[in-house]
């Protein structure tokens, strides 16, 4: 068995006492303990009213699904915290833009693809088929290019059209492929206590 170098198994000792002392503290009070690293002191712009007033305001604005970490870091630099005055130096990072959504109360989830049924054999749906659908579009034949098989060769035949009469393309989608590049995998979701509204 290969040993590991000293000093990645030191680092692998530190990290296994880490998590142990993680794990005892939660143990005790059922949660973690307060994050050191990056500490601000409690100076946050996040803790100004006016400032949480203002990005809640702009979040809540947009469209379902259009949040993302990027686009609210932009609007902090570049129009909210302006707005308010504060002209920083160095502008907040995305990554701070990520963690003011979660304490502004936005959680990330990430979509699954559902089961789409469309009825198709339901009795109310042939019914509509034969009975409407089928006619009308029976009616719309005569005005639209039709394709005749000669030999191996398909060819092309224009309708017949009387004085004011149009030619109709019929255009047929299917839903799943319409909206196949429009998915996403990721959204960012408003505050449950905002759906209420």
């Amino acid at each position: 068995m290969k040993k590991l170098a000293p000093e990645r198994n030191r680092w692998g000792v530190h990290f296994a006492c880490q998590i142990q002392a993680l794990a005892h503290h939660y143990q005790r009070s059922e949660q973690l303990p307060p994050e050191k690293r990056g500490g601000d002191g409690g100076h946050s712009l996040l803790n100004n009213e006016r400032v949480q007033t203002v990005a809640r305001t702009y979040l809540t604005g947009l469209p379902t699904g259009d949040v993302t970490p990027r686009q609210f870091h932009h609007a902090l630099n570049e129009r909210i915290l302006p707005s308010l005055g504060y002209m920083l130096e160095v502008g907040l990072s995305e990554r701070t833009a990520w963690h003011w959504l979660i304490k502004l109360g936005w959680w990330q989830t990430r979509l699954k693809k559902g089961v789409y049924m469309d009825g198709h054999e339901r009795k109310d749906v042939k019914e509509y088929w034969d009975d409407v659908f089928l006619p009308l579009m029976a009616s719309f034949e005569r005005q639209m290019v039709h394709w005749d098989l000669k030999g191996s060769k398909l060819e092309h035949v224009e309708p017949k059209l009387e004085p004011g009469e149009k030619r109709i393309i019929a255009i047929f989608q299917d839903e799943s492929l319409f909206h196949a590049n429009e998915y996403k995998q990721n959204t960012w979701c408003a505050p449950r206590w905002l759906s209420a509204f």
